[in-house]
């Protein structure tokens, strides 16, 4: 019976039907190529569903069943209840962040007049994350410096100590210094780990594609395993290095139809990432065994393609292991640390050398300490990029990406 006239209206209308609605469908179809038989016409009706060519050894309907199921998985997954792993989990500032996916209308935001800038910004230092992160240190030192005045002031202590506030402004330039190469290696490695996601991205889309195209015609159960690992991988890396995050669900649902498959991954002893290229590439061997036991025949170029697209992820996800492993060395960090806390207490005696008085000093100490903690705070932010990272709108990108991958592969026309 005819299910739509365009491939796309075909495929929507497939997967709606159920299992029983693809039994009657296919007998019908054997009844047509009968009827043909029987007239003499023994050319078998094609099929206006799927444009593949379907080996031998695997029937339209085995492959239609199977993308239904891989379908249904998905669909499970995305129905999972909320969770630290499938929400957005995000530390966020109200105001614009680095922490999700932008779009148009966060440039737009982002690249405002100076002067609405400047303002949205000063406005939103109450919620500001880091400005929250550091307010206990900045009411700390605006104690300090008034228990300091009054201190000297109630004993008379002589502070006219101007060569003292001098040499403590000439420290200013190292801490500085110290300051800036710190906070610009955090940065690098976040932008390092933000390229890794990127490169998995694209990896994990072009490797679907590949067995997609390549495979699923002729080995769709391997085919759709292969993807379903591939879908799950942004989730799995995304759970190993946010402490609260678990895939142990998701595991049981992307894999409901295979068991022995979700108790091994459940039950690996390596990290789950490794543990998923290590089966997709032991499944990848077995598609290129000799056709009579099974495999698929493959150029070879092909099979090259798909195992440099395996290194790729595998390198991005070593990548992510290396900057959650490695921090920046810890010594510079309690250097920077000391030199801060001398700087910030000595910071008020030098300013009564010079002779002002308790309220200015206040409130230099403050915007000193807003400054330069600020920095530090912000350096120590990025140097663990994983909270910061919109991973779960990379992990939810590469699930989509790998589903449309086998929806444009299946619903394409046929070659003319």
């Amino acid at each position: 019976r005819d299910i739509g006239n365009s491939p796309r209206q075909a495929y929507n209308h497939m997967y709606k039907m159920s299992p029983t609605e693809f039994i009657m469908r296919d007998l019908s179809l054997l009844l047509v190529f009968l009827s043909n038989a029987a007239h003499g016409n023994v050319s078998a009706p094609t099929s206006s569903v799927l444009p593949l060519t379907i080996s031998p050894n695997h029937s339209q309907l085995q492959l239609e069943s199977s993308l239904q199921q891989f379908h249904k998985d998905i669909q499970r997954v995305r129905d999972l209840p909320t969770s630290s792993l499938t929400t957005p989990c995000w530390q966020v500032s109200r105001d614009s962040t680095f922490t999700k996916s932008w779009g148009y209308e966060d440039w737009e935001r982002h690249q405002a007049h100076s002067l609405i800038r400047y303002a949205r910004h000063l406005t939103s230092i109450f919620v500001s994350t880091t400005a929250l992160n550091i307010a206990p240190t900045i009411a700390f030192v605006a104690c300090w410096t008034m228990v300091l005045f009054k201190v000297i002031g109630k004993f008379s202590l002589n502070m006219s100590a101007t060569k003292f506030a001098m040499t403590l402004t000439f420290i200013q330039a190292p801490i500085l210094l110290l300051l800036t190469l710190k906070t610009n290696r955090a940065l690098d490695r976040m932008l390092e780990t933000r390229k890794a996601w990127g490169v998995l991205s694209k990896s994990t889309r072009t490797l679907a594609g590949l067995i997609g195209t390549h495979v699923l015609a002729h080995n769709p159960k391997v085919a759709l395993l292969i993807v379903r690992y591939i879908a799950f991988l942004g989730w799995s890396l995304k759970a190993s290095f946010r402490k609260n995050d678990d895939d142990t669900d998701m595991i049981r649902a992307l894999f409901q139809g295979f068991p022995e498959e979700r108790d091994w991954l459940l039950s690996s002893p390596s990290r789950r990432p490794i543990a998923v290229i290590t089966r997709i590439r032991y499944l990848q061997s077995i598609l290129v065994k000799d056709s009579s036991q099974g495999g698929v025949s493959l150029p070879p170029v092909i099979l090259l393609r798909m195992e440099e697209t395996l290194y790729d992820i595998e390198t991005s996800v070593g990548i992510c292991t290396r900057v959650f492993v490695s921090p920046v060395p810890p010594t510079y960090t309690r250097h920077t640390s000391r030199v801060l806390v001398l700087y910030m207490f000595l910071l008020p005696a030098a300013l009564m050398g010079v002779g002002v008085t308790i309220v200015p000093a206040t409130v230099t100490s403050t915007f000193a300490t807003y400054v330069l903690v600020g920095i530090d705070e912000i350096g120590l932010e990025i140097e663990y990029p994983f909270p910061l990272l919109p991973m779960y709108s990379m992990s939810k990108n590469i699930l989509d990406e790998v589903e449309k991958q086998m929806q444009m592969i299946t619903c394409m026309p046929s070659t003319p």
